[in-house]
Order: C-alpha cells, then sequence, then structure tokens
C-alpha cells in the first residue's frame, strides 16, 4: 500500500509533522511538506477542464499530483490558522480541481493542530476535500491541541487518536484490497 502524508504547516519541525511523522512510523509512507515545492495558487483559468490537466507547471503538477494519483491513501495535516487550513494547504486543495475524479475510493485522513479552538473548520475543510473527491474518509479526524515546538507530545489525547488513526488507515488497505490490488470504483 501507498500511503502520503502531506503537512500544510510552514514551521519547520513543527507539531503538525511530529503528528504525521508519528502515524507515518507507524504505517509506513511517504512525508511531503508543501513548503518544500513550489505549489502556485489555482488562476481559475479552467484550462484544466479542456485538456485535462493544469497548465501551471510547478512542483505541484510535476512531483505532487503524481505521488497523491499513485497514492493508495492520503493523509493531511494543518495547523489551525483562523479557523481553517493554512494557505499553502488551501493552494495544494485548489490545485487539485484540475485531477477532479482521479482520487475516487482513496482513503482519506485529516490532522489538525491548534490551540484548544478552530480545530473543527480546519477538519471539516479536510474532509470536505476528501468527500469532494469522492474519496473515503477513515475517521471523523483527529486533533491535537500544541502550539510550542514538540508540545504536541505531551498530548496524549491526541497521540493515542495518532495510532488508532494509523491502524484505521491500514484495515481500511487491507479491506479495499482483493486479490493482491486495491479495488476502485470507475
Amino acid at each position: 500500500m501507498n500511503i502520503v502524508y502531506i503537512s500544510g504547516s510552514p514551521r519547520k519541525r513543527s507539531n503538525t509533522d511530529y503528528l504525521l511523522n508519528f502515524i507515518l512510523n507507524h504505517t509506513e509512507g511517504e512525508f511531503i511538506k508543501l513548503t518544500d515545492y513550489v505549489v502556485e495558487p489555482c488562476s481559475s483559468c479552467w484550462a484544466c477542464r479542456e485538456n485535462g490537466s493544469c497548465v501551471i507547471d510547478d512542483d505541484m503538477k510535476t512531483l505532487v499530483i503524481p505521488k497523491i494519483l499513485n497514492a493508495d491513501a492520503i493523509v493531511i495535516g494543518t495547523p489551525v490558522y483562523f479557523n481553517n487550513v493554512t494557505a499553502q494547504l488551501k493552494s495544494f486543495i485548489d490545485r487539485t480541481w484540475s485531477i477532479r475524479g482521479k482520487l475516487k475510493d482513496k482513503i482519506g485522513a485529516a490532522v489538525v493542530v491548534g490551540r484548544r479552538y478552530g480545530a473543527e473548520g480546519a477538519i471539516t475543510a479536510l474532509n470536505s476535500f476528501f468527500l469532494k473527491h469522492d474519496m473515503i474518509v477513515a475517521n471523523r479526524g483527529i486533533s491535537g491541541i500544541a502550539f510550542e515546538p514538540g508540545e504536541i507530545r505531551d498530548d496524549l489525547e491526541s497521540m493515542e487518536a495518532a495510532k488508532r488513526l494509523g491502524a484505521r488507515i491500514l484495515d481500511l488497505c487491507r479491506t479495499l484490497k482483493v486479490d493482491g490490488q486495491f479495488v476502485r470504483g470507475d
């Protein structure tokens, strides 16, 4: 199984990165930090409606999109910014318009980290992204409470929820496999 972990956090060694990597260590997979890539915002040119791919030639098109198209599961993490996802992650989300219909039946999971408020808005944005792409949502999403670097390790409830999310993703991957191949809708 191929699991991709995407961090929308602009901070180096962020609590979001820590939580995503914690889950990754239980499932294996690939970690993508969006700030390490050039991801331009969508220009709403609608050219992708005509030619089936985005015309913006950046890392999103050439590196990130191929990885998520090849993934069986996509775990997306973000810190909470104004009760929502970061600008970096929003650009990623908007740019996937060019691949609508191609993420169907992949597993999606939401991970957010905040300071006691706003997590529900960010989780809703991520789960809406998954549902818009007809993905299978692994669970309601997990929410960690942290602000200072490394503080997430003290949130034992979110660390336990992260373990359960990793186990859930693996269970879904096994369930969706038939004869060694993932079953996908048309």
